[in-house]
């Protein structure tokens, strides 16, 4: 990804443009798996409606139950909409704080811009792979994860959309 004779600048707009790549990409994935599993718990039921007023076709409507039924677990099982929604905020934040960095704004607008940059956006990145660890952890032991030494806990909760 890097090579040797890269300036600071060269890494920063390496580094920006992979993680947003990253980051939409991820974005559209969950945004499709939110919409599929959605769009199949809304029209099984509404088949099934139809299927079951035309007449006695037990087959068709446990069939269609059962669809609807994985459907909907699979939406509340992978959290489809609260990572496209996790993921687009990344790639949004990173957008404004590349906007502010090649406008040489705000705490961009020294000689420290690139350190101050990456140290944002690298911090930001961090935190949010942070914030996932968190949530992984909490899941798999029902419970709120303690505090790991050496790491502060993240007081916000929520990255900006």
């Amino acid at each position: 990804m890097f090579e040797v004779n890269k300036t600071p600048e060269e890494i920063c707009d390496i580094r920006t443009r992979y993680a947003m790549r990253w980051y939409i990409r991820k974005a559209n994935w969950n945004k499709r798996i939110y919409y599929i599993f959605s769009f199949i718990g809304i029209i099984c039921p509404l088949a099934n409606v139809v299927v079951a007023s035309c007449g006695e076709i037990n087959l068709a409507i446990v069939i269609l139950a059962s669809v609807t039924s994985l459907a909907t677990s699979l939406l509340a099982l992978t959290n489809a909409r609260m990572k496209w929604e996790n993921y687009r905020s990344a790639a949004e934040f990173l957008k404004r704080e590349y906007t502010l960095y090649q406008a040489r704004v705000g705490t961009y607008g020294d000689n420290q811009r690139v350190s101050a940059y990456l140290n944002t956006t690298e911090g930001f990145m961090g935190e949010v792979h942070s914030n996932w660890q968190n949530l992984f952890d909490k899941g798999d032991s029902g419970k709120e994860p303690e505090e790991k030494p050496g790491k502060p806990k993240d007081e916000k909760g929520s990255t900006d959309k």
